[in-house]
């Protein structure tokens, strides 16, 4: 570890949440890195509240600017790098509930329009009706000592 590099953004392959965060507009980079971080730093329930705080955030502004991919980035090169990261995790619990929260988190921000199976498909609304419950049930379960 070092002050650039600490561990708690590392997985055991090496790779830095940055690998991810770097494609990712600002409220949902930071959302990721405090789910990602969660449990590792700190209070988990803090930096989830912090993740739900940049997520109603990015969700009550739809004017700001979404993921700006450079060029050869495809959309879906986001979520093939999110499972690199997210295979980092090894704890069986804490994969349940983060590898679902940080995909999503990298789906709604990277892309909106028809999904391959004509689907709308709205990253807000994911935001809001999945992620977001998710989140806070994670910290209601924590705060009542529950196994969540």
């Amino acid at each position: 570890m070092n002050d650039i590099t600490p561990d708690h953004y590392k997985t055991k392959s090496g790779l830095q949440v940055w690998d991810v965060t770097r494609y990712m507009s600002g409220n949902m980079a930071q959302a990721f890195q405090y789910v990602y971080r969660a449990g590792h730093k700190g209070s988990e329930i803090e930096d989830l509240r912090k993740a739900v705080a940049f997520l109603e955030d990015w969700v009550a502004h739809p004017d700001v600017p979404r993921s700006i991919l450079p060029g050869g980035v495809e959309p879906t090169d986001g979520p093939s790098v999110t499972l690199s990261v997210l295979l980092g995790i090894y704890n069986q619990k804490e994969w349940d509930f983060k590898s679902v929260i940080l995909t999503e988190i990298v789906r709604a921000d990277s892309y909106e329009g028809e999904t391959v199976s004509g689907d709308d498909f709205c990253g807000r609304k994911l935001i809001s009706l999945k992620t977001l419950p998710q989140i806070k049930a994670r910290i209601t379960a924590l705060e009542g000592g529950g196994n969540g």
